[in-house]
Protein backbone atom coordinates (compact mmCIF):
# COMPACT_ATOMS: atom_id res chain seq x y z
CA UNK A 1 0.00 0.00 0.00
CA UNK A 2 1.40 3.20 -0.88
CA UNK A 3 1.59 4.95 3.14
CA UNK A 4 2.00 8.77 0.85
CA UNK A 5 -1.28 8.67 -0.24
CA UNK A 6 -2.88 9.17 3.66
CA UNK A 7 -0.59 12.35 4.09
CA UNK A 8 -2.05 13.91 1.16
CA UNK A 9 -5.64 12.58 1.68
CA UNK A 10 -5.27 14.59 4.68
CA UNK A 11 -4.03 17.28 2.90
CA UNK A 12 -6.70 17.43 0.74
CA UNK A 13 -9.64 17.28 3.22
CA UNK A 14 -7.52 20.07 5.24
CA UNK A 15 -7.87 22.30 2.11
CA UNK A 16 -11.16 21.52 1.73
CA UNK A 17 -12.13 22.22 5.19
CA UNK A 18 -10.78 25.53 4.84
CA UNK A 19 -12.41 26.55 1.76
CA UNK A 20 -15.94 25.42 2.89
CA UNK A 21 -15.38 26.75 6.40
CA UNK A 22 -16.29 30.53 5.50
CA UNK A 23 -19.43 28.69 3.58
CA UNK A 24 -20.41 27.78 6.80
CA UNK A 25 -19.95 30.61 8.55
CA UNK A 26 -21.96 32.49 6.06
CA UNK A 27 -25.01 30.25 5.67
CA UNK A 28 -25.15 30.58 9.93
CA UNK A 29 -25.66 34.17 9.30
CA UNK A 30 -28.10 34.34 6.52
CA UNK A 31 -29.82 31.95 9.11
CA UNK A 32 -30.41 34.18 12.06
CA UNK A 33 -32.13 37.68 12.82
CA UNK A 34 -30.22 40.36 14.76
CA UNK A 35 -32.54 41.52 17.25
CA UNK A 36 -31.70 44.69 19.57
CA UNK A 37 -34.60 44.13 22.69
CA UNK A 38 -35.26 46.05 26.31
CA UNK A 39 -37.18 42.95 26.79
CA UNK A 40 -36.06 40.46 30.13
CA UNK A 41 -34.47 37.16 29.16
CA UNK A 42 -37.93 35.09 29.84
CA UNK A 43 -39.69 36.94 26.64
CA UNK A 44 -36.32 36.56 24.78
CA UNK A 45 -36.25 32.81 25.00
CA UNK A 46 -39.83 32.53 24.80
CA UNK A 47 -39.87 34.47 21.46
CA UNK A 48 -36.76 32.85 20.24
CA UNK A 49 -38.34 28.83 20.74
CA UNK A 50 -41.45 30.46 19.11
CA UNK A 51 -40.11 32.24 16.36
CA UNK A 52 -37.90 29.30 15.23
CA UNK A 53 -40.72 26.40 15.07
CA UNK A 54 -42.78 29.28 13.75
CA UNK A 55 -40.26 30.14 10.71
CA UNK A 56 -39.94 26.34 9.84
CA UNK A 57 -43.82 25.82 9.48
CA UNK A 58 -44.27 29.01 7.66
CA UNK A 59 -41.30 29.06 5.40
CA UNK A 60 -39.29 25.27 6.11
CA UNK A 61 -36.23 26.87 7.24
CA UNK A 62 -35.33 27.05 10.80
CA UNK A 63 -34.26 30.67 12.37
CA UNK A 64 -32.55 31.53 15.05
CA UNK A 65 -32.49 34.91 16.67
CA UNK A 66 -29.24 36.78 17.85
CA UNK A 67 -29.98 38.94 20.44
CA UNK A 68 -27.71 41.88 20.63
CA UNK A 69 -26.99 42.32 24.26
CA UNK A 70 -26.53 46.45 25.62
CA UNK A 71 -26.56 45.80 28.80
CA UNK A 72 -29.27 48.63 29.89
CA UNK A 73 -32.77 49.63 28.78
CA UNK A 74 -34.48 51.34 26.26
CA UNK A 75 -32.71 54.28 26.74
CA UNK A 76 -29.39 53.05 26.16
CA UNK A 77 -31.11 51.22 23.10
CA UNK A 78 -31.21 54.18 21.29
CA UNK A 79 -28.04 55.86 22.51
CA UNK A 80 -26.61 52.79 20.84
CA UNK A 81 -28.65 52.86 17.49
CA UNK A 82 -27.59 56.65 16.95
CA UNK A 83 -23.82 55.83 17.18
CA UNK A 84 -23.84 53.37 14.89
CA UNK A 85 -25.92 54.90 12.61
CA UNK A 86 -23.61 58.22 12.52
CA UNK A 87 -21.00 55.81 12.43
CA UNK A 88 -21.97 53.95 9.19
CA UNK A 89 -25.65 53.26 6.60
CA UNK A 90 -26.44 50.27 8.89
CA UNK A 91 -26.22 49.45 12.61
CA UNK A 92 -25.74 46.54 11.68
CA UNK A 93 -29.42 45.09 13.90
CA UNK A 94 -32.26 44.15 11.97
CA UNK A 95 -35.00 44.33 14.30
CA UNK A 96 -35.73 47.04 17.58
CA UNK A 97 -38.26 44.66 19.23
CA UNK A 98 -39.72 46.70 22.63
CA UNK A 99 -39.40 49.78 24.71
CA UNK A 100 -42.64 51.17 24.17
CA UNK A 101 -43.79 53.94 21.69
CA UNK A 102 -42.05 57.31 22.19
CA UNK A 103 -38.41 55.84 20.56
CA UNK A 104 -40.06 54.72 17.35
CA UNK A 105 -41.30 57.54 16.72
CA UNK A 106 -37.87 59.48 17.73
CA UNK A 107 -36.30 56.90 15.03
CA UNK A 108 -38.74 57.84 12.36
CA UNK A 109 -38.69 61.14 12.75
CA UNK A 110 -34.75 60.72 12.16
CA UNK A 111 -34.95 58.31 9.49
CA UNK A 112 -33.83 55.40 10.66
CA UNK A 113 -36.79 53.08 10.29
CA UNK A 114 -37.72 50.51 7.13
CA UNK A 115 -41.63 50.23 5.53
CA UNK A 116 -42.40 47.00 5.75
CA UNK A 117 -46.02 46.01 4.38
CA UNK A 118 -47.25 43.02 6.33
CA UNK A 119 -49.65 40.30 5.38
CA UNK A 120 -52.97 42.10 4.57
CA UNK A 121 -54.85 38.85 6.72
CA UNK A 122 -52.77 40.02 9.85
CA UNK A 123 -53.59 44.04 9.45
CA UNK A 124 -56.83 43.08 9.08
CA UNK A 125 -56.83 41.97 12.97
CA UNK A 126 -55.53 44.76 14.30
CA UNK A 127 -57.20 48.22 14.80
CA UNK A 128 -55.01 51.21 13.65
CA UNK A 129 -55.83 52.93 16.84
CA UNK A 130 -56.99 52.11 20.45
CA UNK A 131 -60.68 53.70 21.30
CA UNK A 132 -59.47 56.28 17.87
CA UNK A 133 -57.01 57.97 20.02
CA UNK A 134 -53.84 55.44 20.76
CA UNK A 135 -52.09 54.60 17.33
CA UNK A 136 -51.46 50.72 17.40
CA UNK A 137 -50.11 50.20 13.74
CA UNK A 138 -48.13 53.86 12.24
CA UNK A 139 -49.94 54.78 9.31
CA UNK A 140 -46.74 54.90 7.01
CA UNK A 141 -46.21 50.90 8.31
CA UNK A 142 -42.99 51.62 9.76
CA UNK A 143 -43.57 50.60 13.38
CA UNK A 144 -46.26 48.17 14.69
CA UNK A 145 -47.69 47.85 17.91
CA UNK A 146 -46.33 44.23 19.26
CA UNK A 147 -48.57 44.12 22.47
CA UNK A 148 -50.09 46.74 24.48
CA UNK A 149 -49.21 47.70 28.12
CA UNK A 150 -50.35 49.70 30.79
CA UNK A 151 -48.53 51.27 33.81
CA UNK A 152 -49.74 51.34 37.48
CA UNK A 153 -48.22 50.93 40.76
CA UNK A 154 -47.31 47.47 42.55
CA UNK A 155 -48.13 47.07 46.49
CA UNK A 156 -46.55 44.17 48.37
CA UNK A 157 -49.96 43.77 50.13
CA UNK A 158 -48.61 41.51 53.10
CA UNK A 159 -45.72 44.40 54.08
CA UNK A 160 -48.84 47.18 53.79
CA UNK A 161 -50.62 45.39 56.45
CA UNK A 162 -47.56 44.29 58.45
CA UNK A 163 -46.23 47.75 58.76
CA UNK A 164 -49.53 49.28 59.43
CA UNK A 165 -49.26 51.70 55.99
CA UNK A 166 -52.05 52.90 54.28
CA UNK A 167 -53.42 51.19 50.87
CA UNK A 168 -53.22 53.11 47.78
CA UNK A 169 -55.58 53.73 44.44
CA UNK A 170 -54.54 56.25 42.83
CA UNK A 171 -50.95 57.93 41.89
CA UNK A 172 -51.82 60.76 44.33
CA UNK A 173 -51.50 58.24 47.02
CA UNK A 174 -48.25 57.38 46.54
CA UNK A 175 -46.93 61.35 47.18
CA UNK A 176 -48.80 60.58 51.13
CA UNK A 177 -45.65 61.01 53.39
CA UNK A 178 -46.53 57.71 55.49
CA UNK A 179 -44.53 55.88 52.57
CA UNK A 180 -41.69 57.77 53.43
CA UNK A 181 -38.76 54.95 52.70
CA UNK A 182 -41.36 52.45 50.94
CA UNK A 183 -41.59 53.04 47.54
CA UNK A 184 -38.82 51.30 45.14
CA UNK A 185 -37.74 53.94 42.39
CA UNK A 186 -36.15 53.65 38.87
CA UNK A 187 -34.12 55.69 37.05
CA UNK A 188 -36.05 56.84 33.86
CA UNK A 189 -32.94 57.95 32.09
CA UNK A 190 -32.05 54.15 31.74
CA UNK A 191 -35.78 52.62 32.04
CA UNK A 192 -38.47 53.83 28.67
CA UNK A 193 -41.17 52.33 30.91
CA UNK A 194 -40.87 54.46 33.93
CA UNK A 195 -39.97 57.35 32.45
CA UNK A 196 -43.26 56.75 30.48
CA UNK A 197 -45.06 56.44 33.78
CA UNK A 198 -43.41 60.05 34.64
CA UNK A 199 -44.79 61.45 31.79
CA UNK A 200 -48.19 59.77 32.20
CA UNK A 201 -48.53 61.75 35.27
CA UNK A 202 -47.39 65.22 33.96
CA UNK A 203 -50.09 64.64 31.74
CA UNK A 204 -52.79 63.13 33.56
CA UNK A 205 -52.33 66.10 35.99
CA UNK A 206 -51.25 68.91 34.59
CA UNK A 207 -47.47 70.27 34.32
CA UNK A 208 -47.27 71.83 37.87
CA UNK A 209 -49.38 69.18 39.77
CA UNK A 210 -47.56 66.23 38.06
CA UNK A 211 -44.03 67.95 39.11
CA UNK A 212 -45.51 67.88 42.25
CA UNK A 213 -46.53 64.52 42.73
CA UNK A 214 -43.33 63.31 41.18
CA UNK A 215 -41.18 64.91 43.63
CA UNK A 216 -43.39 63.68 46.58
CA UNK A 217 -42.78 60.21 45.15
CA UNK A 218 -39.18 60.52 45.04
CA UNK A 219 -39.02 62.09 48.36
CA UNK A 220 -40.65 59.05 49.82
CA UNK A 221 -38.74 56.43 47.98
CA UNK A 222 -35.76 54.38 49.59
CA UNK A 223 -33.68 53.83 46.18
CA UNK A 224 -33.39 53.87 42.37
CA UNK A 225 -32.41 51.04 40.42
CA UNK A 226 -31.19 51.27 36.79
CA UNK A 227 -34.04 49.28 35.33
CA UNK A 228 -37.24 48.44 35.94
CA UNK A 229 -37.53 44.75 36.46
CA UNK A 230 -35.61 45.08 39.66
CA UNK A 231 -37.45 47.48 41.35
CA UNK A 232 -40.42 45.20 40.84
CA UNK A 233 -38.87 42.73 42.35
CA UNK A 234 -37.77 44.44 45.12
CA UNK A 235 -41.59 45.20 46.19
CA UNK A 236 -42.40 41.79 45.62
CA UNK A 237 -39.40 40.80 47.65
CA UNK A 238 -40.73 42.88 50.30
CA UNK A 239 -37.68 45.35 50.57
CA UNK A 240 -40.53 47.74 49.33
CA UNK A 241 -44.08 48.49 49.78
CA UNK A 242 -44.84 50.29 46.77
CA UNK A 243 -43.53 50.65 43.46
CA UNK A 244 -44.56 52.05 40.06
CA UNK A 245 -44.15 49.38 37.09
CA UNK A 246 -45.51 48.68 34.10
CA UNK A 247 -47.73 45.62 33.43
CA UNK A 248 -45.24 43.36 32.31
CA UNK A 249 -43.75 43.20 35.62
CA UNK A 250 -45.96 43.52 37.64
CA UNK A 251 -48.16 40.92 36.85
CA UNK A 252 -45.24 39.00 37.20
CA UNK A 253 -44.97 39.46 40.73
CA UNK A 254 -48.36 38.51 41.23
CA UNK A 255 -48.17 35.63 39.51
CA UNK A 256 -45.01 34.77 41.26
CA UNK A 257 -45.66 35.45 44.86
CA UNK A 258 -49.55 34.93 44.35
CA UNK A 259 -52.31 37.88 44.61
CA UNK A 260 -52.64 37.64 48.09
CA UNK A 261 -49.09 38.56 48.62
CA UNK A 262 -48.60 41.12 45.83
CA UNK A 263 -50.94 43.27 43.62
CA UNK A 264 -50.59 45.39 40.28
CA UNK A 265 -53.66 48.09 40.43
CA UNK A 266 -54.62 50.51 37.17
CA UNK A 267 -55.25 53.53 38.69
CA UNK A 268 -58.74 53.85 37.78
CA UNK A 269 -59.48 56.85 35.76
CA UNK A 270 -55.66 57.66 35.38
CA UNK A 271 -54.66 54.39 33.10
CA UNK A 272 -52.88 55.07 30.16
CA UNK A 273 -52.57 52.05 27.54
CA UNK A 274 -49.71 52.20 25.10
CA UNK A 275 -48.18 49.82 22.50
CA UNK A 276 -45.17 48.37 23.09
CA UNK A 277 -43.52 48.28 19.89
CA UNK A 278 -41.32 46.93 16.89
CA UNK A 279 -39.87 47.55 13.74
CA UNK A 280 -37.19 47.18 11.18
CA UNK A 281 -34.33 48.86 11.10
CA UNK A 282 -32.77 51.07 8.57
CA UNK A 283 -30.27 48.81 6.51
CA UNK A 284 -30.99 45.70 8.15
CA UNK A 285 -28.31 43.27 7.10
CA UNK A 286 -30.95 40.39 6.74
CA UNK A 287 -33.98 42.20 5.37
CA UNK A 288 -36.32 38.74 4.84
CA UNK A 289 -36.29 37.72 7.91
CA UNK A 290 -36.15 40.90 9.46
CA UNK A 291 -39.78 40.92 8.20
CA UNK A 292 -40.15 37.81 8.74
CA UNK A 293 -39.98 38.07 12.41
CA UNK A 294 -42.54 41.25 12.54
CA UNK A 295 -44.70 39.07 10.48
CA UNK A 296 -44.54 35.88 13.30
CA UNK A 297 -44.95 38.76 16.24
CA UNK A 298 -48.09 40.26 14.27
CA UNK A 299 -49.17 36.60 13.57
CA UNK A 300 -52.24 34.64 15.85
CA UNK A 301 -49.29 32.37 16.90
CA UNK A 302 -47.00 35.29 17.95
CA UNK A 303 -50.16 37.01 19.98
CA UNK A 304 -51.09 33.48 21.30
CA UNK A 305 -47.78 33.72 23.19
CA UNK A 306 -48.61 36.98 25.09
CA UNK A 307 -51.65 35.55 25.84
CA UNK A 308 -52.04 31.83 26.48
CA UNK A 309 -51.25 30.34 30.13
CA UNK A 310 -47.86 29.28 30.65
CA UNK A 311 -47.49 25.48 29.30
CA UNK A 312 -50.91 25.72 27.38
CA UNK A 313 -50.41 25.00 23.79
CA UNK A 314 -49.29 28.09 22.10
CA UNK A 315 -48.06 29.51 25.24
CA UNK A 316 -44.84 29.95 26.92
CA UNK A 317 -43.37 26.82 28.17
CA UNK A 318 -40.96 27.93 31.18
CA UNK A 319 -41.37 31.74 32.01
CA UNK A 320 -44.47 34.03 32.72
CA UNK A 321 -44.79 36.76 29.93
CA UNK A 322 -48.20 37.54 29.74
CA UNK A 323 -49.26 40.56 28.22
CA UNK A 324 -52.04 42.31 26.46
CA UNK A 325 -52.40 41.53 22.83
CA UNK A 326 -53.14 43.70 19.91
CA UNK A 327 -55.31 41.79 18.61
CA UNK A 328 -59.01 42.46 20.44
CA UNK A 329 -60.47 38.66 18.83
CA UNK A 330 -58.21 37.20 21.50
CA UNK A 331 -60.18 38.72 24.66
CA UNK A 332 -63.37 36.68 24.01
CA UNK A 333 -61.60 34.03 22.49
CA UNK A 334 -59.75 33.09 25.31
CA UNK A 335 -61.60 34.63 28.09
CA UNK A 336 -61.52 32.27 31.35
CA UNK A 337 -58.40 30.48 29.83
CA UNK A 338 -56.06 33.40 29.74
CA UNK A 339 -54.47 35.24 32.82
CA UNK A 340 -54.97 39.01 31.11
CA UNK A 341 -57.75 39.72 33.09
CA UNK A 342 -58.11 43.43 31.44
CA UNK A 343 -59.23 43.63 27.89
CA UNK A 344 -57.64 47.37 26.69
CA UNK A 345 -60.40 47.57 24.31
CA UNK A 346 -63.57 47.96 26.49
CA UNK A 347 -62.06 49.78 29.09
CA UNK A 348 -61.68 53.90 29.16
CA UNK A 349 -58.08 54.63 29.47
CA UNK A 350 -56.38 58.34 29.60
CA UNK A 351 -55.33 60.34 26.29
CA UNK A 352 -51.80 59.97 26.26
CA UNK A 353 -49.69 62.64 23.78
CA UNK A 354 -47.22 60.40 21.85
CA UNK A 355 -46.14 63.97 20.53
CA UNK A 356 -45.48 65.57 23.23
CA UNK A 357 -43.89 62.57 24.81
CA UNK A 358 -41.33 62.19 22.44
CA UNK A 359 -40.72 65.57 21.79
CA UNK A 360 -39.29 66.25 25.60
CA UNK A 361 -38.45 62.20 25.85
CA UNK A 362 -34.78 63.50 26.31
CA UNK A 363 -34.69 66.63 28.76
CA UNK A 364 -37.12 64.95 30.94
CA UNK A 365 -35.27 62.70 31.99
CA UNK A 366 -32.30 64.44 32.70
CA UNK A 367 -34.22 66.93 34.79
CA UNK A 368 -36.10 64.72 36.77
CA UNK A 369 -32.57 62.69 37.12
CA UNK A 370 -30.99 66.06 38.59
CA UNK A 371 -33.63 67.03 40.56
CA UNK A 372 -35.07 63.76 42.67
CA UNK A 373 -32.08 61.26 42.08
CA UNK A 374 -28.55 62.54 41.72
CA UNK A 375 -29.70 65.07 44.51
CA UNK A 376 -31.83 62.35 46.30
CA UNK A 377 -29.86 62.39 49.96
CA UNK A 378 -30.51 66.34 50.21
CA UNK A 379 -34.17 65.99 48.86
CA UNK A 380 -35.09 63.15 51.34
CA UNK A 381 -33.09 65.15 54.01
CA UNK A 382 -35.88 68.03 53.26
CA UNK A 383 -38.79 66.19 52.85
CA UNK A 384 -37.93 64.14 56.42
CA UNK A 385 -37.41 67.41 58.39
CA UNK A 386 -40.77 69.03 56.15
CA UNK A 387 -42.69 66.06 57.83
CA UNK A 388 -41.03 65.81 61.33
CA UNK A 389 -43.71 65.61 64.42
CA UNK A 390 -42.82 69.25 65.58
CA UNK A 391 -42.84 71.09 62.65
CA UNK A 392 -46.07 69.75 61.79
CA UNK A 393 -47.36 70.37 64.67
CA UNK A 394 -45.65 73.47 66.21
CA UNK A 395 -45.39 75.43 62.72
CA UNK A 396 -48.54 74.19 60.62
CA UNK A 397 -48.63 77.61 58.43
CA UNK A 398 -44.70 77.45 57.93
CA UNK A 399 -44.51 74.22 57.04
CA UNK A 400 -47.04 74.02 53.74
CA UNK A 401 -45.22 77.47 52.69
CA UNK A 402 -41.91 75.64 52.93
CA UNK A 403 -43.38 72.54 51.12
CA UNK A 404 -44.56 74.66 48.42
CA UNK A 405 -40.87 75.77 48.02
CA UNK A 406 -39.93 72.50 47.82
CA UNK A 407 -42.12 70.83 45.64
CA UNK A 408 -42.15 73.69 43.25
CA UNK A 409 -41.48 72.98 39.04
CA UNK A 410 -37.67 74.65 38.06
CA UNK A 411 -39.32 75.76 35.30
CA UNK A 412 -42.41 75.94 33.05
CA UNK A 413 -43.72 73.47 30.78
CA UNK A 414 -43.71 75.63 28.19
CA UNK A 415 -39.72 76.55 28.75
CA UNK A 416 -38.75 73.02 29.11
CA UNK A 417 -40.42 72.78 25.51
CA UNK A 418 -38.23 75.66 24.13
CA UNK A 419 -35.02 74.34 25.61
CA UNK A 420 -35.56 70.83 23.92
CA UNK A 421 -36.06 72.29 20.82
CA UNK A 422 -33.07 74.86 21.19
CA UNK A 423 -29.65 74.38 23.94
CA UNK A 424 -30.73 70.40 24.32
CA UNK A 425 -29.75 69.94 20.94
CA UNK A 426 -25.68 71.05 21.87
CA UNK A 427 -23.89 68.92 23.51
CA UNK A 428 -22.24 72.36 25.56
CA UNK A 429 -25.36 73.67 26.53
CA UNK A 430 -26.65 70.52 27.72
CA UNK A 431 -23.78 69.58 29.71
CA UNK A 432 -24.42 72.97 31.40
CA UNK A 433 -28.29 72.48 31.80
CA UNK A 434 -27.76 69.80 33.30
CA UNK A 435 -25.41 71.03 36.34
CA UNK A 436 -27.61 74.01 36.66
CA UNK A 437 -30.08 72.05 37.34
CA UNK A 438 -28.14 69.71 40.03
CA UNK A 439 -27.19 73.28 41.87
CA UNK A 440 -30.32 74.65 42.02
CA UNK A 441 -31.79 71.72 43.12
CA UNK A 442 -29.02 70.97 45.94
CA UNK A 443 -29.71 75.05 46.54
CA UNK A 444 -33.72 74.72 47.21
CA UNK A 445 -32.87 71.53 49.50
CA UNK A 446 -30.39 73.64 51.51
CA UNK A 447 -32.63 76.44 51.65
CA UNK A 448 -35.26 74.72 53.24
CA UNK A 449 -33.85 72.86 55.52
CA UNK A 450 -32.23 75.63 56.84
CA UNK A 451 -34.99 77.64 57.30
CA UNK A 452 -36.22 74.48 59.35
CA UNK A 453 -33.56 74.55 61.71
CA UNK A 454 -33.93 78.24 62.11
CA UNK A 455 -37.17 77.39 63.37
Amino acid sequence: MNTSFFPCLQRAVFSAILVFTPCLGTLAAENEVVVISPHWDGIKEETSRAFSTWHEKTYGQPVIIRWRETGGGTTQIIKLLRSEFQSGPSAGIDVLYGGGIDPFLELKKDHLLTRYDPPADTLAQIPATLGNRMEILDPGHEWFGASLSGFGIIVNEQVRRGVGLPPVKTWDDLADPQLKGWISGCDPRQSGSVLTIYETILQNYGWEKGWKLLMAMSANTRSFFPGAAPAAQEVGMGDAAYGVSIDLYGQAQVSYYGADNVAFILPEGETVITPDSIAILKNPPHPLLAQHFVEFVLSREGQLLWMEPKGAPGGATGNLINRMSVRPALYDELAGVTPIKTNPFKMSSRIYSNELGSKRRSILSVLIAAWMIDTHDAMVRSWNALHSPAMQKLYPEHQQTLLAQFLAPPCTEQELLRLAENDWKIPVKRTALTNRWQNEALARYKDVSAQLHFR
